[in-house]
């Protein structure tokens, strides 16, 4: 009797078709690259789950605006915004408030190497009405200086060089009566001002007590920037199961969608949509069909032998 070849050729000929169906359903499963990877979320420190508009660490920065990167630094974040460099202290994204501190001005620096106003970003970063500028002189006389209230001088070093600072907590100077025409004289003799915003609760303590120790902690305390960055689009993107990011060669919002990007939102309802990290749990069920019914195949020809 010759020997039954039938049971090898049907398992050759089901891995074969095993390789090929299973093969091409994760193939077609599998989502947009950067679909996924804006689903990656910046985590540092006590600030987690940050996404659009921000960027950082494992998020590309195609996800994000480019202005608007994060990075931590010893699970401190940070950001850097027209050269300055400032300590995350907050994110919150229903009032699109992004609040920082100075990162110059930590650790009771109240003379910093470089001599920088605080900025912000027209159209995507803009103070809020919390915020109010004090301003600190450097390079001033170190005879003349007026004694008055909401104004205080103090000694600096910076690069090695000693010079006295003054500042005042009092925007505008005619609020000096009499002797604002004595201080504008005084203030002419410094070479270089900075503008720097505290929130309005530390204003008041300053204007309290007047010292470098004062306003050192409410530069501390940081204030609030309010951001603008294609948010009702990202709202529409996300809506649509898509997620939201930048297009640097465009300089323009994408939405990332599991079949690739779209200018604004994607073609599928996000409750229609499968997960977007894995295929559906019936996705397989194709090979695990033909894997059952080859090996019931397979027993009954054993069987029946």
């Amino acid at each position: 009797m010759q020997p039954r070849v039938f049971p090898a050729m049907y398992w050759f000929i089901t891995f074969i078709a095993m390789i090929f169906l299973c093969g091409s359903t994760l193939v077609f499963a599998n989502d947009d690259e950067k679909y996924v990877n804006c689903g990656n979320l910046f985590d540092c420190g006590d600030i987690k789950g940050v996404g659009y508009p921000f960027s950082g660490s494992d998020t590309p920065d195609y996800c994000g605006h480019p202005e608007l990167k994060l990075d931590c630094s010893d699970q401190d974040p940070e950001i850097t915004i027209q050269k300055l460099t400032y300590k995350v202290l907050g994110i919150n994204s229903q009032s699109r408030n992004l609040s920082v501190a100075r990162k110059d001005h930590a650790e009771n620096n109240i003379c910093p190497t470089l001599l920088l106003n605080t900025t912000w970003i027209p159209n995507i970063l803009n103070y809020t009405p919390d915020d109010q500028n004090i301003t600190i002189y450097y390079g001033c006389s170190t005879q003349g200086a007026p004694a008055l209230k909401y104004s205080s001088q103090f000694p600096c070093n910076i690069n090695n060089t000693e010079m006295t600072g003054y500042f005042t907590a009092v925007s505008n100077l005619s609020e000096f009566g009499s002797s604002a025409s004595n201080l504008i004289s005084y203030l002419a003799s410094c070479k270089d001002s900075i503008e720097v915003p505290v929130r309005q609760s530390a204003l008041a303590k300053i204007l309290i007590t007047p010292t470098v120790t004062q306003l050192l902690e409410g530069l501390n305390e940081g204030f609030d920037f309010v951001w603008s960055a294609n948010d009702a689009s990202c709202e529409t993107c996300q809506l649509s199961g898509g997620k939201c990011g930048y297009n640097q060669a465009t300089a323009a919002f994408s939405c990332y969608c599991k079949d690739g990007p779209r200018e604004s939102s994607c073609p599928q309802s996000p409750t229609a949509a499968p997960s977007p990290t894995a295929a559906p749990p019936t996705s397989m069920s194709p090979c695990l069909l033909l894997f059952f019914s080859a090996g019931v195949t397979l027993e009954v020809n054993r069987k029946t032998a």
